[in-house]
Formats: structure tokens, sequence, C-alpha cells
């Protein structure tokens, strides 16, 4: 205890109380791109003088007197300041520095103010904060001037523009006596709050009582919007706590003033900040530190208490990096263990931080190094013990993974199978003598993931039996007993034409399938990642493969806009008339569409020769171009002549074998052979169907082309890769 309390000594002395915050600092000096795309536009290039870079917009290229120029535009959330910043708070003042040259014999006297300033909210709405900047009065080039502007609007403002979600900052104005060479340079843009903070050491918080009010800086190291807390950690300070606010939380590298009451969780003994409000300041890294599994956690320090047998300055909150073996993972993998073969050192793995759709797969007895939160939990012995807690799939390292280890698909099941009171109240396909859904649903798994080597591994985690046919677009729903009659006389009396209401079917609660909780929400919130629709023919009227969310594209059926979702989801129609082998044709034929995205060749359905892609080339048969057949595609095999002609009999040379033991590494012609329809099984719709999957790439690695050398990915886990999502 007596080392810590010269610790917290050093802590206060280096993190003094500050009189304002920096919540934007964007030196304008060269572009930035965090993978969100170019942060900076509108601008003509970069340059450097002795005082450092700053960037340069030429204001007569392209332009005629008079004109206006607009740019540089700069995207605080692409700069990493996202979702947006909050300019509202009183004082709040925006910051550049600027100079103008006046070239080439512009002689108007009267500068033209060619900088003005323009904020954007989050919903694309203006406030103008007028003439910022002019050469008369304000210095020429090569004088630099730093120029200070409040968010008052000085010009005009949009209805309904909110302050408190600015996204970006835009510089526009005139050259309107320009003959030439003018041009602007700009650097060090900053957005400053003038409030007063007054913080206080996260070491010291932890001393501190509940219900005490505090406010604390740093740097977010953790931030999860399913439970509404983010974690700060001090800058270049080994101290971190835990802060739960219920509304917009900062991303991960913000920095942030935080005010609230200290709590403690009853259950953990975590101490944390309940906030009543948060600010922006300047962002940085929260650097992870390097620990033993056993001082992880470590003694008590003032009111946070330590884990059993505690070894070590208490860490509790600080964003962390271990390294051993994994001991164990729980079967939902939501859990798992990790030891570097020290004393106590079996420390609880906590993934529930990331999607598990994103997670990667978590293996026993393999080699691993975990970045995350230190944190606490109490065991079934009723002691504290260790644990670390997983923010993003980077987290987890395991360096001796190839990446492709095998992916799990949780899918919801709703079997559109009514009772038919008319018929002994018999389900649908029991009148009929069709598919019992669970059977063939099975019998399609089964298959993947055989054809998959293991890989692909859906996993039926709900499933929902309506006693209801769905509805269609215009609003029709068959009756059950409506139904048997209409599929009996439809040869006299035609069906109701039309689609499934597939909006619907996803977002409205009053579906029995949608509560308490619809499919759209339940996909949101990490609880399923497909859906699997059965029903009758005519009476469910999907499509074999539609995909709803965000930004939804084609896998061979419809597309339907569902942002609550959060993320694209596929949901495959199967008809419980048809077996197995029609159920994976609707997945081939998903396959082509994903990786025809993928590869955006000629022709979206058939090869072209001669091949510029390896999809291309992979889908290649000999109808196309002779003697230069792979592996076909859904409806052809190598040598088929027409659609379906999966039993032709006729030999012709194909070299799908390299594909299917050479691939990345293809060899070409010498692994040609001459074969016919006894390779994918005289047929037989099915067998062929396993073994054009069986074909399909599933290595490991990314390809020389740059796209996956596991094709299955972009089927299956699209979300996960940039060129198919």
């Amino acid at each position: 205890m007596r080392v810590w309390a010269v610790f917290s000594i050093i802590i206060i002395f280096l993190v003094a109380p500050l009189s304002a915050a920096t919540i934007v600092d964007i030196p304008l000096d060269q572009q930035i791109n965090i993978g969100l795309g170019d942060a900076i536009t509108g601008y003509t290039s970069f340059e450097s003088d002795p005082d450092g870079g700053f960037m340069r917009r030429n204001l007569t290229a392209g332009q005629g007197a008079g004109d206006y120029y607009d740019g540089p535009y700069v995207d605080l959330v692409n700069a990493g300041y996202g979702p947006y910043v909050d300019m509202s708070a009183e004082g709040t003042t925006i910051e550049y520095t600027a100079r103008y040259c006046q070239d080439y014999g512009n002689s108007n006297p009267y500068g033209d103010a060619p900088i003005f300033v323009k904020l954007i909210d989050s919903s694309g709405r203006n406030r103008e904060l007028g003439m910022s900047y002019g050469p008369n009065p304000d210095p020429h080039y090569p004088s630099w001037i730093t120029i200070t502007d409040d968010m008052s609007a000085a010009w005009e403002t949009d209805p309904g523009f909110d302050l408190s979600q600015v996204v970006a900052v835009t510089f526009w104005g005139t050259d309107w006596a320009g003959t030439g060479g003018d041009f602007i340079d700009i650097k060090n843009l900053r957005v400053l709050d003038t409030a007063v903070h007054n913080t206080t050491p996260i070491g010291e918080v932890k001393s501190f009582d509940d219900d005490e009010p505090v406010e604390i800086y740093g740097y977010v190291s953790a931030s999860s919007s399913v439970r509404n807390f983010f974690y700060v950690q001090e800058p270049e300070i080994p101290a971190g706590i835990q802060v739960r606010y219920d509304g917009d939380l900062p991303s991960i590298g913000s920095g942030v003033y935080a005010s609230g009451t200290v709590q403690t969780d009853p259950d953990t003994g975590e101490m944390y900040i309940e906030a009543e409000n948060w600010s922006r300041g300047v962002s940085g890294d929260a650097k992870p530190y390097c620990t033993t599994t056993r001082s992880l956690g470590g003694g008590n320090l003032g009111r946070q208490t330590g884990v059993f047998e505690g070894a070590g300055l208490n860490n509790i909150g600080l964003l962390v990096r271990v390294a051993g073996r994994i001991t164990g993972v729980s079967e939902d993998t939501d859990y798992g263990y990790i030891s570097d073969g020290g004393f106590h050192s079996d420390v609880l793995v906590d993934l529930t931080g990331v999607p598990f759709w994103q997670r990667k797969a978590m293996t026993g007895d393999t080699t691993a190094i975990i970045t995350g939160i230190s944190g606490i939990y109490l065991g079934d012995d009723d002691n504290k013990h260790r644990k670390i807690c997983l923010r993003q799939p980077s987290d987890f390292d395991d360096p001796y993974s190839d990446g492709n280890e095998p992916k799990t698909i949780r899918v919801l099941v709703v079997n559109f199978d009514p009772f038919c009171p008319g018929y002994s109240n018999q389900r649908t396909h029991a009148v009929f003598g069709w598919n019992q859904a669970n059977d063939i649903a099975q019998g399609y798994i089964s298959d993947l993931f055989d054809a998959s080597g293991g890989w692909c591994r859906y996993q039926i985690v709900d499933w929902f039996d309506a006693d209801y046919h769905p509805y269609f677009e215009d609003g029709f729903q068959y009756s059950p007993d409506d139904y048997v009659y209409a599929w009996n006389h439809r040869d006299t009396d035609p069906m109701h034409e039309g689609t499934a209401d597939y909006v619907r079917l996803v977002s409205d609660p009053t579906y029995p399938h949608n509560q308490p909780e619809t499919i759209s929400y339940r996909i949101a919130n990490d609880q399923i990642d497909e859906v699997f629709f059965f029903g009758a023919p005519s009476g469910f009227a999907g499509w074999e493969a539609a995909m709803a969310g965000p930004s939804p594209f084609f896998v061979n059926g419809g597309t339907y806009t569902v942002s609550e979702s959060g993320r694209n989801f596929v949901m495959m129609g199967f008809n419980y008339e048809r077996d197995v082998d029609c159920m994976l044709e609707d997945f081939c034929h998903r396959t082509e569409c994903v990786m025809s995205r993928v590869y955006s060749p000629a022709d979206w359905w058939f090869p072209t020769w001669p091949v510029t892609n390896n999809w291309d080339a992979f889908r290649m048969f000999d109808q196309i171009n002779s003697d230069s057949a792979a592996c076909g595609i859904c409806h052809y095999a190598p040598n088929s002549e027409s659609d379906y002609d999966w039993g032709n009999e006729t030999y012709v040379w194909s070299t799908c074998d390299d594909w299917l033991y050479n691939w990345p590494d293809l060899l070409g012609d010498v692994t040609r052979r001459w074969m016919n329809c006894e390779e994918w099984g005289n047929g037989d719709m099915r067998l062929h169907h396993i073994w054009w999957l069986n074909h399909l790439p599933q290595k490991p690695g990314t390809n020389p082309d740059g796209k996956q050398n596991n094709w299955w990915k972009y089927s299956c886990d699209f979300n996960n890769y940039p060129e198919s999502r």
C-alpha cells in the first residue's frame, strides 16, 4: 500500500486540472484514413515549410473570376472523431491557422472574404459561421494568422441543425477578381471547449465513497453500446475505470471528460462512474500494459477490491495484454480460459463484448495473445477472480492460426406449416404427404458441413412452427384450409400471385414469430445470423434467397432495406414440398451471386472466355470454350449442354481436380482429366451440388488477387469482408 501511495502522488502531479478541452485537433498536414475513407477532400496538395506541414487549395484552377470554391472538406467521423462531435457547450470555439496568396495581377482591394466556415450535422443540415478570414485587413502570404470563430450563426442556419452532432467542417469562399494563381493555405484545425474542467486522477477516484461526485479525463480504451458503458484510461499512467452512461458513447481512442458519481457494482465489486454527461478532449491511444496472468486484477486499492490471492498493484479497469495457452472454451464460445503456466494463472476470457458473428474461433490448447480490459467476477466459491474482457475481434490473436477456423452461423427457423381444421387438423405438410421441415433442414446443414470440409457449421438456435401462412405484399393471406383447396384446384383456378411481404416478416411485431422480439431486432442484438423460412408452395411465395439490412444486395432474390437490423442478413426460402437437393440449389445460386459481387465478372451468371479472374476460371464449362472446362456452375456441369443437364454422359476435358487439390497454386492444363457425369452423380441433383460445393475453394490465406482463398467466407460470412458486404 505504501508503494501505491507514492504512485498516486505521481499521478496527481502529472494529471493536473485543466482549464479547457481540445475537442478536435487536426494538423491538416497530411491525409487521414483510418479505414473509413479519406477524411480530407477538396484540397490541391499537402505542403510543408520550416514551420511544419499544411494543406493548400488553389482557388482559380478551373474557375473563372467571380466563382466560388468549395473545400477543403474535413470529415470528422472519418478522421476518428465519430459518431459526431458535440460543439454545443457554451464557449466552444473553432480555430485554424491560414494565409492567402493574392497573385498574378489580382489587385482587388477588398480581398473578397476568401474563407468562410460551415458546419454540417449528422442529418446533413448546415450552419454557416460567416466570414472568417480575408486578406484585407488580415495578413497576406507568406504571413500566417490564427482565426477563432464561435459557434453562433453569423450567416445562416438550417432549421433543426444540431450543434451537438457535428460531423464535418468545410471551408469555402470566393476568388472574385482572380486572374490566375491565387491559393489559400490552412493548418491546425481545432475545436476548443473553454469550459473549466477540474479532473481527479483515476487512481485517486478509487478511494472515493459511493455517490461522491467526480470528473475524470482520459482516453477511451473500450466502448460497448449494447451494455451502455465505456472505459477511460489515464494517458501514460496505468489506471482505468468503467463509465456507465445511458446515451451515445464515445468510440475507442476518443479523449473524454466524464463527470458523475462514483459507484460500486454489488455483484462484482468493480468500481465505476455513473456519468451524468461526457465531453470530448484530444484523441489518443490507450496503450495496453503487458502482464502475466497471475498479476491480473492485483490487490486492493482504496475501495477497489482486488482478486482472490491477488498479486501486485490493482489493475481493474486497465487495458492489458497477456499471452498463454487456451485451456478451455464454453460450448457457446462466450467464455474461455487462458493460462501462462504460472500460479493461479487460469484467467477467464470474456468474449461477450465482441459480437458473435465477428469473433475469431477460440479452441482449446492453442497459443493466444489476448488484449482486453482487466476485470473481476464472483466465482462459484464466492471469491473474486480474474478475467479479461475482449473489446473487438483483433483482441484475440492466435499467432499460429491460419485464419481459416470453422465458422458457426446461428439460424432462426420459421416454419409456416399451419394446422388445417378441415383436414383432421393435420399440419399442411402432412395433408399432402410432403417433407417434414426438420428432416430436410438437418440434411441441408449436414451436406454443407461435409461439402465445406467442416468449415460451414449452421446451428439452429431457435425454431418456430407458425400456425399461419405469411402475408403477401398486397396484404393477402391464405387461411390454412383455403390454401389446401387452392392448391388442389390450381389447374383450374390460378393461385394468388405475388411475393411474401419480407419487411413485414422480419419487423412486424404482430406476427407471433416476431414476439417478444422481431427478427430484425434479434439480428441487431447478435442473437442470430440468418433465417430459414420453410413454407408451402405458392402459400409462402418466397425467394430462394433474399437479403435484408441497411445495404442489402442481390443473392438471387429480393433486397429489402431494414436499417434497424444493423447488418445485412440472408433469408433462405425453402419449400417443404421439395427435398434437400433444391435447398442446396438455393445455396449454390446464393454463392454464385456473392462471388460475382466479389469479382465483378463481365457476366453475372455465366463465365466468359478468355478468363480474366479466378471466379470465371473456376466456373468455366465446355460449352463456353471447348476443352477448357473446370467446375462449371450450378445449372451446368463441366459437360452440360443445357440447363440442369447433370446426367450428360459425354466426356470432356476438365481441370476440376486442380481446384480441389492444388488451389491456390493452380497447375493448369497438366491437371486436365477426361470425365463425364459419373464424377458428379450421374444426374442426381443433390450429388451434383455437393460435388460442386466441395470443389469451391476453401483454403486459408489471401490470394494474390486480393481475395480470400476460402470462398465459403464470402457466401456465409459476407459481413466480415469488405468485398462481399
